[in-house]
């Protein structure tokens, strides 16, 4: 081809591509703070509708058609490993997608999401009901609806070496009723006793979610025993992690070849450790599973955890590195804006489209879950960027907004969301039919529950088909607990923003603080201390830390009032023993920490 004309069609080509650039540098919320509070909400309780068991399902609860209330209560009682049957309790959990499997790489993800958005922006987070739907009962929703899967997941561990990563198979599929009829149904056709999967030389990264989120809880649940209860086990799920760290247990005949990456998974377990024990070798192995390698190239999803594990290694020491000369932080730094955000503004509605396109929303929310915790760590003083930063914020807010329903079909994948049931969503519970209808007729009858899920969405711009089965509909109208979970996540910076709850569960602080009140570590520091506020809301008060010497002198004295996280630089400080103490309202907590 001619050079000229070779360069006249190039940057023909280019600047038509720049003609459908999507501009991040100003953006203007589509909705109101009412309206992404009413999203959060409903995102959330749609996990009531995954749950399974005897565990108060809504969509069961309040469905007439349903005479029995809870499904698969024999769940551990089934064939093991297509051999003799157990003699296991393995009810509980959450049901998978829109079917009624067990599925512990989404269940995993699912719950780690929830935890680390509650963690992180906990004034996002209501307190509307109890575990059973009724009165507020003075614990977080998020919490009462991650404790379904924390529940299920201290089950899952028969024994120390015995892991329990899926329940039930292939058969559940081949019928359209709620889990309640379907439990009453013969084996084959996914009823109880359903067969039961474990592992005993696998599953590591599988049981790594386990051990992250169980010690989430450990650090948030308010009930003591419970948090000892999580903790015991986030150890032993984290122990089985690192014995069988690089082999996923995989899914039968569904999921196809395990994926072969485990780095990410184990990392965020052993940082997150870190943060609930204090143990410095938790950080350092954390630190070792990452060494060397750059795991960029995926939002976070159920087989990418990589972005959890660089905001809490970023926080836990911010110049952390790989051992090749590349931070953590500017690993995050470049996985928002060379990745989410380009593919975002490639796209004339600025929605990325990864090279995976089942459930293209999940995966757009999970790259916005990124940008979120590149903007607490900046906003949190944690780091400092070159990056615009308000392009994060912008590229966040368009994801949910989109979302929602500003985009180019007009109408919500946030199933039900303004009374919007347009597009459908593939949901046994949600639809509440019991007569295993036709193709034609899930295609086209009306869904009893406005469920709340995350609609798979759009294969591409403008693409989108609208129906249950056929055609793409198990990439464009799936749901499930993998795709609320990261919409939960990524809107909940929002929502504490825009909205910040008025809930008082967690006010016990201004009545009487102790030491499980903060997360001060690590107990063996070198340069800095870390101060994490686990009860956080201390209305108008004044919350001041001071670093004591072993004398008693004042080293360091700061106010921390309305900061979730602080850091102090001690690198001042000679090596002994110092008291780090927190005083609100005349009432105060003491730490004992050793200079290395």
């Amino acid at each position: 081809m001619n050079k000229k004309i070779y360069t006249l069609l190039l940057g023909s080509m280019m600047g038509a591509t720049s003609a459908y650039a999507y501009d991040f540098s100003s953006y203007t919320d589509a909705y109101s703070a009412s309206d992404y509070r009413e999203a959060l909400n409903m995102g959330l309780k749609f996990f009531g509708g995954q749950r399974c068991g005897n565990t108060n399902n809504w969509m069961l609860m309040n469905n007439s058609g349903v005479t029995k209330k809870y499904c698969h209560t024999k769940d551990g009682q089934g064939s093991v490993n297509g051999g003799g049957n157990g003699n296991y309790d393995l009810t509980g959990g959450w049901h998978d997608c829109g079917d009624h499997i067990k599925v512990g790489t989404t269940m995993g993800y699912a719950a780690v999401s929830l935890l680390v958005a509650y963690d992180i922006w906990p004034g996002a987070f209501q307190d509307n009901y109890d575990d059973a739907y009724k009165s507020p009962n003075g614990i977080a929703d998020v919490l009462d609806e991650a404790k379904i899967a924390t529940d299920y997941f201290m089950k899952s561990f028969i024994d120390d070496n015995t892991f329990v990563y899926y329940v039930g198979f292939g058969g559940d599929h081949n019928v359209w009723v709620t889990s309640s009829k379907q439990s009453d149904m013969s084996v084959s056709n996914g009823g109880d006793p359903r067969p039961v999967w474990t592992a005993t030389d696998k599953g590591g990264p599988q049981a790594a979610n386990y051990a992250s989120a169980l010690a989430l809880m450990s650090i948030h649940y308010p009930d003591a025993s419970y948090k000892e209860k999580c903790k015991t086990y986030a150890i032993k799920a984290y122990n089985f992690a690192k014995k069988n760290k690089s082999a996923h247990a995989a899914i039968p005949e569904f999921y196809g070849s395990p994926n072969s990456e485990w780095t990410d998974e184990l990392s965020l377990a052993a940082i997150l450790l870190y943060r609930l024990t204090g143990e410095a070798q938790y950080k350092a192995d954390a630190l070792q599973y990452l060494s060397g390698k750059w795991e960029s190239n995926s939002p976070l999803a159920w087989d990418t955890m990589t972005d959890f594990s660089y905001y809490y290694i970023i926080k836990a020491d911010p110049s952390a590195n790989n051992g090749q000369g590349g931070s953590f932080a500017s690993f995050l730094e470049k996985n928002v804006f060379n990745l989410h955000l380009q593919k975002a503004e490639a796209n004339s509605n600025g929605f990325p489209y990864y090279s995976n396109t089942w459930g293209t929303n999940k995966l757009a929310c999970g790259g916005a879950v990124a940008a979120s915790l590149l903007i607490k760590l900046v906003e949190d003083g944690v780091i400092t960027t070159s990056f615009d930063i308000n392009k994060a914020k912008n590229f966040n807010e368009r994801i949910i907004d989109y979302v929602l329903g500003k985009n180019e079909f007009n109408h919500t994948f946030l199933h039900g969301f303004k009374g919007d049931m347009t597009y459908r969503i593939h949901h046994r519970n949600a639809m509440g039919r019991n007569d295993n209808p036709t193709s034609e007729v899930k295609n086209t009858c009306e869904f009893m529950f406005a469920s709340g899920g995350l609609i798979g969405g759009p294969s591409g711009t403008g693409v989108f088909g609208n129906i249950i089965e056929g055609g793409a509909s198990y990439t464009e109208t799936e749901g499930g607990c993998d795709y609320n979970a990261p919409f939960v996540a990524a809107i909940a910076r929002m929502v504490q923003a825009k909205d910040p709850s008025e809930f008082s569960g967690e006010k016990e602080i201004e009545k009487s603080i102790s030491e499980n009140s903060f997360l001060v570590y690590p107990t063996r520091f070198d340069d800095y201390i870390a101060i994490d506020l686990i009860e956080r809301n201390y209305g108008q008060g004044k919350v001041t830390a001071e670093i004591l010497s072993l004398e008693g002198k004042v080293m360091i004295k700061r106010d921390i009032t309305n900061q979730i996280s602080s850091l102090f630089e001690t690198s001042s400080l000679n090596a002994g023993m110092y008291f780090v103490k927190i005083t609100y309202n005349g009432q105060s907590a003491t730490y004992k920490m050793v200079k290395n």
